[in-house]
């Protein structure tokens, strides 16, 4: 039998999984840690691509300089100044993407432990009722 109570919260089940709950309850299957180690690889990706881009970006515009004197220029200098700029850009990132996956994870758990709070209580309910069809 249909209550009104149990539709209230399946009406409220079904909205927060086609919302946020999808992207929550993807979030929490992982551990905290997990969540946050796989947002700083990314990242460590991102920053890679970006100084590859940025790189690229300097050799096209720098690129009359660079064939008049290709023989001159000291290419070490400008690999350890990457790589600085590489590990520069990672570093700030990591340390965002630490504090900010942290914070998201938490939001996160706690929406989806109210979410299974609700579940717990519809199966209870479906239960009760069970029962009291099998007493009849």
């Amino acid at each position: 039998m249909l209550s009104e109570e149990k539709i209230k919260k399946m009406i409220r089940l079904s909205d927060y999984e086609k919302g946020q709950g999808a992207i929550d309850l993807k979030r929490v299957c992982y551990s905290k840690m997990d969540y946050v180690r796989f947002q700083i690889i990314k990242t460590i990706l991102a920053a890679f691509v970006a100084t590859v881009l940025i790189l690229m970006l300097f050799v096209v515009s720098r690129l009359d300089f660079l064939l008049q004197n290709a023989l001159t220029i000291s290419f070490g200098k400008i690999g350890v100044y990457s790589g600085i700029g590489f590990l520069a850009l990672s570093l700030a990132g990591i340390l965002v993407t630490i504090r900010r996956a942290s914070q998201e994870y938490a939001e996160s758990a706690v929406r989806a432990k109210e979410y299974y709070r609700t579940l717990k209580e519809l199966i209870d309910l479906y239960e009760q009722e069970e029962q009291e069809a099998n007493r009849i």
